[in-house]
């Protein structure tokens, strides 16, 4: 298919190796991706295998990604990275300097549509362990015993983590909380947005939710596809770059 100029693109979970040469594939879809002149891309969560943005956790991999993203943004296009469940410490940290924005979640009004990008994975308001981890591992104590952890120690501990992420196939649960993300899209609609495009599930899926639509982007590692929007019209749909 012919992919126009200018248009808006979101992919969600690369989950890129921290290893010598994991970043080639993400790279290279970056430069191909430059050649159409996006507006903007949204990274939808978890880039990396995991990513722990302080400077002793740096590998080349996450060096080079970031080199890419910085040079994508001085080229005038809007980078927009959407904090996952694998991302920790990232706001006020060396990503900040190789994209245009940091958050939990980005608005993107396109041709009459508002669409919301979010990664997902606090749609369960009633899954109170995870809500209790994730607020227990990204808070700012965490970050400074991190912090205090040796060099030396962390890199294996990147290592060791690597190695075992690695032979993990990251696949969710065949049963899709869809009535979750159902309800979510419900409840986002009476705030005003027509679209909620999630990442985190890995699984490719468009569904209705009350006056909204839902958007499940498949997992960029697996099938290297983004959702594309149209600024002018605000439709979207799946491409391969």
């Amino acid at each position: 298919m012919t992919i126009p100029t200018g248009q808006i693109f979101v992919i969600g979970d690369s989950h890129i190796g921290l290893g010598n040469g994991a970043d080639k594939p993400v790279t290279d879809w970056l430069e191909r991706l430059a050649a159409f002149k996006p507006k903007a891309l949204y990274l939808n969560g978890d880039v990396f295998h995991y990513l722990i943005a302080v400077p002793k956790f740096r590998t080349s991999s996450v060096e080079k990604v970031m080199a890419k993203l910085r040079e994508l943004v001085e080229r005038g296009i809007g980078i927009h990275y959407v904090e996952g469940n694998r991302d920790f410490f990232v706001k006020g940290s060396f990503v900040e300097k190789a994209v245009t924005a940091i958050d939990r979640q980005f608005e993107i009004a396109a041709g009459g549509k508002k669409y919301l990008v979010i990664h997902g994975d606090m749609i369960n308001d009633k899954d109170w362990p995870y809500r209790f981890w994730r607020v227990f591992s990204k808070n700012p104590f965490m970050q400074i015993a991190v912090r205090l952890v040796p060099g030396g120690i962390a890199r294996k501990l990147v290592d060791r983590v690597e190695r075992k992420l690695a032979r993990s196939n990251f696949k969710h649960k065949t049963r899709l909380p869809v009535e979750l993300m159902e309800a979510y899209g419900r409840k986002r609609a009476d705030e005003g947005f027509t679209h909620v495009v999630f990442g985190h599930f890995h699984h490719k899926l468009v569904l209705p939710a009350g006056d909204a639509t839902i958007a499940v982007l498949p997992a960029w590692y697996e099938s290297r596809e983004a959702l594309m929007i149209a600024p002018d019209t605000g439709e979207f749909q799946f491409v391969k770059i």
